[in-house]
C-alpha cells in the first residue's frame, strides 16, 4: 500500500543517476582511447623506423634514417614528446649484412588525466618491429 508521501520525482533521480554513472565512464573511455591511439603510433613508429633502417645506405644513416622516420611517425599522431624514446638492435655487424635482422622499439611513457584514486596515472606503451636486411642488398 502506498503512503501519500511516497511521491518520487522520477527525473530527478534520473538525472542524478546518470550524472554519477556517465562522468566516469566518460573519464575511463578517454583513458583508454588515450593508450589506443598510443599504442597505434608507437607501433606505426618502430614500422617505419625498421623499414627505413634496411633501406639506407650504411649504419650511420640508417641509425638517423630510422630515428628520423619514428619520430616523423610519432609527430604525425601528435603523440612526439619528451617521453618517446626510440631503441636500435641488429643481429649482425655491422647492421646492414645481407640477411641480418633489425629490430626498433619505440616506447612512450603516457601521463593520464585520472583522478588520483583510480590508482596508476601514466602507463608505458611500446612496440618493436623487427624487419630483415635484403639477401641482394649490393654492398
Amino acid at each position: 500500500m502506498k503512503s501519500k508521501f511516497e511521491e518520487g520525482n522520477v527525473i530527478v533521480e534520473f538525472i542524478g543517476i546518470t550524472v554519477a554513472l556517465l562522468i566516469p565512464i566518460s573519464i575511463v573511455a578517454s583513458a583508454s582511447l588515450t593508450i589506443a591511439q598510443s599504442y597505434l603510433a608507437t607501433d606505426i613508429a618502430a614500422r617505419n623506423g625498421s623499414r627505413a633502417f634496411v633501406i639506407s645506405g650504411n649504419d650511420a644513416i640508417a641509425n638517423y634514417d630510422a630515428r628520423s622516420a619514428a619520430n616523423l611517425a610519432m609527430q604525425d599522431y601528435k603523440a612526439l614528446d619528451e617521453h618517446v624514446s626510440v631503441s636500435i638492435s641488429c643481429t649482425k655487424s655491422p647492421c646492414l649484412t645481407p640477411g641480418g635482422f633489425v629490430t626498433v622499439s619505440v616506447s612512450r611513457q603516457i601521463d593520464l588525466s585520472l583522478p588520483v584514486n583510480l590508482g596508476s596515472r601514466s602507463v608505458l606503451v611500446s612496440a618493436q618491429h623487427t624487419a630483415i636486411v635484403d639477401e641482394l642488398r649490393s654492398p
